[in-house]
């Protein structure tokens, strides 16, 4: 198991803002990597675009000191998504082949409130043949394509871990990246988590703490939190996946520095008392 960076720190996110050069805002990147500690990026394009001004289609060599992995996002519900998301999920096979890349990670659909039950039958079907296209290549390269376990059936296609293994259990092939945070905010127990994905193709941890929902969280406060501001129980989490060889664990914290930095801290912590 190692820790990668996702989310940088609120300073960090300020201070890169006020760089000028893309060149210096890579360096920034690195550097802020290695001083935390982390063997791994894991790297959004959504954040990398939009708040650090980078074009992942040009990562600099000197990336490859850490084992980097793309979070790609989600494809919605809207036909338009659809008709561009090959596109969108072809490029981000040529940032992984590119740059060495272990994993690509999706969500399953989004944007799902107030559909028919039809229109999700619809999207379901249209997700399958997604999956269908899209594991066959990257079964063949160097990298996993991994499904995130976001089920909060209101809003993403999946209505619990069950139907979200329902699906998975139909690509061997196909890799898992869980949601620590999501799924407990959900109501999952650690144990729950463990015991409906841990003999499943498990590549990844979203990690950060949480609060539950049915105990009055709201999602806001409730998911993303530095570890020791929630009610996570990290020991068990690790220990219930550290069988999992290269398994990377992305802190997707919004947090300050110091929180990025302790939450790592701790982790690292727990994961010497279990191997």
């Amino acid at each position: 198991m190692y820790f990668s960076m996702d989310e940088i720190g609120f300073e960090n996110t300020e201070k890169i803002k006020s760089i000028a050069s893309e060149a210096d805002r890579w360096q920034f990147i690195y550097n802020v990597a290695k001083s935390y500690g982390f063997g791994g990026i894991h790297i959004t394009p959504k954040l990398y675009k939009n708040e650090f001004r980078l074009d992942i289609n040009n990562i600099p060599d000197y990336f490859q000191d850490f084992k980097l992995t793309l979070h790609f996002g989600g494809l919605y519900n809207r036909t338009a998504d659809r008709d561009t998301f090959d596109v969108a999920l072809a490029q981000c096979f040529e940032i992984a082949t590119k740059n060495n890349m272990h994993d690509i990670s999706l969500h399953p659909c989004q944007s799902v409130y107030g559909l028919s039950e039809d229109e999700k039958k619809s999207i379901y079907e249209l997700f399958h043949k997604t999956i269908d296209k899209w594991l066959s290549i990257a079964l063949k390269s160097t990298f996993s394509l991994s499904l995130e376990t976001h089920v909060s059936g209101k809003y993403f296609l999946f209505d619990g871990l069950n139907d979200f293994v329902k699906f998975i259990d139909h690509y061997p092939g196909l890799g898992v990246l869980i949601d620590v945070s999501h799924n407990y905010y959900d109501g999952y127990s650690e144990d729950e988590i463990i015991k409906f994905l841990a003999n499943k193709n498990v590549k990844g941890l979203h990690i950060s703490d949480a609060l539950q929902k049915l105990k009055g969280a709201n999602f806001e406060t409730g998911t993303h939190a530095a570890v020791g501001d929630g009610s996570v129980d990290f020991e068990k989490v690790l220990k219930g996946f550290a069988h999992i060889p290269n398994l990377y664990s992305a802190l997707e914290i919004k947090a300050s520095n110091e929180g990025v930095a302790r939450s790592l801290k701790l982790l690292h912590e727990v994961h010497q008392r279990i191997v």
